[in-house]
């Protein structure tokens, strides 16, 4: 499973980050459809002081996010968690646009550890 580490280790401070990027197709081209999420879902094993998910959504242009937890701006709490993604073609009739294992967190290939702010994610999603 590919990891990304967020930064190191810090002592005290806010208990979340905020965490931003960009999430695009392989091939580079935008994520579209009519929904397109980001999910942060916590690990088993996360460290995380309170264990909930944060999301997203992805521009449909630019593939840009920001994460929070409850509210716009809130963060995401510190911890290991599981990337997932739904992208869907139509919110009632739904209609995949990339494999099933973005939507499960013991197959996603994507898995990232916040320790600190970050505003330089990039994934990269096989298109169906």
């Amino acid at each position: 499973m590919a990891t990304l580490v967020l930064g190191l280790v810090g002592c005290g401070g806010s208990p979340t980050a905020q965490i931003s990027g960009r999430a695009v197709f392989q091939d580079g081209s935008p994520i579209t459809g009519a929904v397109r999420t980001i999910t942060f879902k916590p690990t088993d094993d996360s460290p995380a002081e309170i264990r909930k998910a944060a999301q997203g959504e992805i521009d449909r242009e630019s593939g840009a996010f920001t994460l929070f937890t409850r509210k716009r701006g809130d963060g995401v709490y510190k911890g290991k968690y599981h990337v997932l993604f739904t992208v869907l073609k139509d919110p009632n009739m739904g209609g995949l646009l990339v494999p099933e294992k973005y939507l499960a967190p013991q197959q996603t290939p994507f898995s990232v550890e916040v320790t600190e702010d970050r505003t330089d994610l990039l994934f990269e999603l096989e298109k169906l």
